[in-house]
């Protein structure tokens, strides 16, 4: 008992840290409806200028004094007013992303604008952070450690005071369930919510300045990895109640400390310590309750006009429908091109004239342009790119492999992951230990790697069939984060900080260790990645995941099997990924267990978002130009080292705005635009044209046989079809 209680008691200062991330987040998603991902930075941020005042001289309680109560709600406001107010009643992946952003961007913004993190240890805000305050059971309490619990403590208390015992803590979660019916009874609903941002910034920022001295120098990956303890401590609260928060915060820090304690020296203690939130996280999210932030009186006021483009799903670039459609219009175009095509063949109008072939290219503008622009830089590539830039070439198209497998994950079936670099790291892996002993070729390492991770997005989709939305997003990341502490550094797997070697292919006598060669092979595993996820989302499988994404409870109700289809489509997903990451560590001819490290997972989903989900020619275009501005970046002075992580952050603040993605907003806006333009010029014909209308004898004719051929089955509902 009593190396227990040396075990355990350490712990709780642990625990007190770790809940202090979770009461933050729990506050701000009792208040918001969000769930404020970006917490750790926040709390990163007042803690670097806490640090950098106390660097120039200011007294402690003064810097304390700024960080946390000027700077950290003033961070929080602006973050209210500018993104979060906009996202509250958002689909989960449109309030996931901009928070993923954030957390990726806000760091590098602040070390760009100080310049880089102060040499000097972070100091203690209360007490002297070595000195030993007192003994309980004669384990020895330092003042850092002190000080985290009496103020970790002191808040929780303060806090349930407010929303129990005070007209503003009413009004708060009053808020969250109808902004409207609130201010039927007179009370300001955007000033109430952003009190609560300033409320949960000001937390953010007293996390931040009490956890910078546990470590030797600030660095903005340990918040982010407190911060994937404070999820797992929110998750045990269900995201509700403040007081558990505190005790599963408490729990898990005594949990880590005892099995450090008691477990053998090796890989599987030092990778199961920090893997203790993928357990909890798959213990509780299934009883995890997800707040409804669906306003009772949404239907008193017009549909806001910042999300008209959330509803869109895969080939969402192809929407006909006018500026602001829903879908609709897409579905009602494309039972009108089948029953024109119907209406064609009764009348033996050929399909594939020449006539047809340039209405066909004249419609599709963006197309040609797309395969005009690709075609020249395939050309280009193979004549005369420079080396440096030949290699990034093939950088994006391996990334772009990755991308497309979210595109099918996320675009067409609605699911969101967190740990495809996971999926694709251990594709590299496999890949290259095949190579290694067994000599196996690495094409077919690709396909075998390819395999394995499939297997393992089974095994990773199986115990979270229960789960969507936000607890799937948070599973996701908490098994990339046991694949970077227990499997990718075995000797088996990742081999440690060695790495894996992974050699260029040969097939036969054609040989791939020259740049251009590589090329062309990387360009063929693209096309037919490509060609295989277009096929899906082409066939009944894309209509089914289609379905899914819709509404999973109308799909059951059709007879769809929901926990199939989902099994499935992480296979797939992860299979693409496996060899999308075998193909980058065939470029790169080695891989370390860090190549693809849960972080990387973050960036991924961020910027095939802000790109385009929703279409593989997003995918493609996402991975070149992100590995293009890496490129670039690299050349900057240290100082801006990290600015492609702010323009990819900050680009998600018009993905609020875009969720169909840059790619597919500017493609329906040329369509759009050229949809006008043939509108205009068939009206000034006079209406005769080839472009002019149908009148209504046809428009009724074109209805009953629309309803006729949906009702026999001759026309499907095409793909992302509109609401009804």
């Amino acid at each position: 008992m009593t190396t227990l209680l040396d075990y355990a008691i350490p712990g709780v200062p642990f625990g007190c840290v770790f809940a202090l991330m979770a009461v933050g987040l729990v506050l701000t998603y009792k208040a918001s409806g969000v769930f404020n991902l970006a917490f750790g930075a926040q709390a990163f941020v007042s803690s670097l200028a806490f640090v950098s005042f106390v660097a120039d001289g200011w007294p402690r309680w003064l810097a304390g004094l700024v960080a946390i109560v000027v700077l950290g709600p003033a961070l929080g406001l602006v973050l209210d007013r500018v993104l979060f107010r906009r996202v509250r009643t958002a689909s989960p992946l449109v309030k996931l992303v901009p928070a993923l952003g954030l957390l990726i961007a806000l760091p590098q913004v602040a070390l760009i604008v100080a310049g880089s993190a102060p040499d000097i240890a972070p100091p203690s805000l209360f007490f002297d952070a070595q000195r030993v305050y007192l003994h309980v059971a004669s384990v020895p309490i330092s003042g850092l450690e002190l000080s985290v619990t009496v103020a970790t403590v002191a808040v929780v208390i303060a806090l349930v005071a407010v929303f129990r015992f005070t007209p503003i803590g009413l009004e708060m979660r009053a808020v969250v369930e109808s902004p409207r019916m609130t201010e039927l009874a007179g009370v300001n609903a955007g000033l109430v919510s952003a009190f609560a941002w300033v409320l949960s910034s000001c937390l953010a920022g007293l996390a931040g300045v009490l956890l910078a001295p546990l470590y030797a120098q600030l660095d903005s990956q340990n918040y982010t990895v407190l911060l994937v303890w404070g999820i797992a401590a929110a998750v045990v609260a269900r995201f509700a109640s403040l007081p558990v928060a505190l005790l599963g915060g408490i729990g898990l820090g005594i949990g880590q400390q005892v099995l450090a304690g008691y477990l053998p020296a090796g890989i599987l203690a030092t990778g199961l310590r920090p893997s203790l939130p993928f357990f909890v996280l798959l213990a509780f999210l299934p009883f995890a309750r997800q707040r409804q932030v669906d306003d009772p009186l949404a239907g008193c006021d017009p549909p806001p006009t910042a999300l008209v483009g959330e509803a869109t799903g895969y080939r969402s670039a192809n929407l006909l429908a006018p500026s602001g459609g829903d879908g609709a219009g897409h579905a009602v175009a494309g039972w009108h091109r089948a029953l024109q095509a119907r209406a064609d063949r009764g009348a033996g109008v050929p399909s594939a004239g020449a006539h047809g072939v340039v209405d066909r290219l004249a419609s599709r503008p963006t197309l040609v342009v797309a395969w005009a622009v690709g075609g020249l830089a395939v050309l280009s590539a193979l004549t005369w790119v420079p080396n440096v830039w030949l290699v990034t070439m093939t950088q994006g198209i391996a990334f772009a492999v990755i991308f497309v497998s979210l595109t099918l994950l996320t675009g067409m079936s609605g699911q969101i992951s967190l740990c495809q670099a996971s999926f694709a790291g251990l594709g590299g892996f496999v890949a290259g230990q095949l190579a290694d002993h067994f000599g196996t070729s690495v094409l077919v390492g690709m396909v075998l790697g390819g395999a394995v991770a499939a297997v393992l997005g089974v095994v990773v989709a199986l115990p979270t069939l229960r789960l969507a939305g936000l607890p799937l997003a948070l599973a996701t990341l908490a098994f990339a984060l046991l694949a970077d502490n227990i499997l990718f550094p075995n000797s088996w797997v990742g081999n440690g900080a060695t790495g894996v070697t992974v050699p260029r292919p040969q097939l036969g006598p054609i040989g791939f260790n020259g740049s251009r060669s590589f090329f062309v092979l990387a360009l063929v595993v693209l096309a037919l990645v490509a060609a295989l996820v277009r096929t899906v989302g082409q066939g009944r499988m894309g209509r089914l995941l289609a379905a899914m994404r819709g509404s999973e409870l109308a799909s059951v109700s059709t007879g769809i099997d929901v926990h199939r289809l989902r099994v499935v489509a992480f296979a797939l997903s992860a299979g693409l990924a496996g060899v999308g990451g075998a193909l980058y560590g065939s470029l790169e001819r080695s891989l370390s267990p860090d190549a693809f490290n849960y972080q990387l997972s973050l960036v991924f989903l961020v910027v095939a978002a802000i790109v385009g989900l929703g279409s593989v020619s997003g995918a493609v275009v996402a991975g070149l130009v992100f590995t293009a501005l890496q490129t670039e970046v690299a050349t900057f002075p240290p100082r801006f080292s990290g600015l492609l992580p702010v323009v990819f952050g900050l680009a998600t603040l018009s993905y609020t705005r875009h969720p169909e993605g840059i790619v597919d907003f500017l493609g329906g806006g040329v369509l759009r635009a050229l949809g006008r333009r043939r509108q205009g010029a068939a009206g000034a014909g006079g209406g005769d044209g080839p472009g002019a209308g149908p009148g209504p004898a046809d428009r009724s004719s074109a209805r009953t046989a629309a309803r006729s051929a949906v009702a026999t089955g001759e026309v499907a509902v095409p793909e992302g079809g509109g609401r009804s």
